[in-house]
């Protein structure tokens, strides 16, 4: 691959790696320490997504189920008014402080 994008992001002593190149889907790498241990990790990272972009460049497409036909529930404001008048008509218990 003639061009590469490495993006490095740091948070504390954690941080991400992303590696990409066109028309391939980016490899990611968690890491913890700093930034010249992240540097570090670059070229093995760089070159493990190469040799699997080599072999699959983008990842397989994931088949999405069509959309459910069911009718969605609906609450009415009665239903919300009964729940809501049920859960305040129960007695209060009563604390006596002396």
């Amino acid at each position: 691959m003639d061009e590469v994008k490495v993006v490095i992001s740091i948070k504390g002593e954690r941080g991400f790696i992303g590696v990409q190149a066109p028309n391939c889907d980016p490899i990611l790498a968690a890491w913890a320490g700093d930034l010249a241990s992240a540097l570090e990790r670059i070229p093995a990272l760089v070159e493990e997504a190469q040799q699997q972009w080599a072999d699959s460049p983008r990842y397989p497409k994931c088949p999405v189920p069509p959309p459910s036909q069911a009718q969605p529930v609906t609450t009415t404001r009665a239903t919300q008014t009964q729940s809501r008048q049920a859960a305040t008509s129960q007695p209060r218990p009563q604390i006596n402080l002396f």
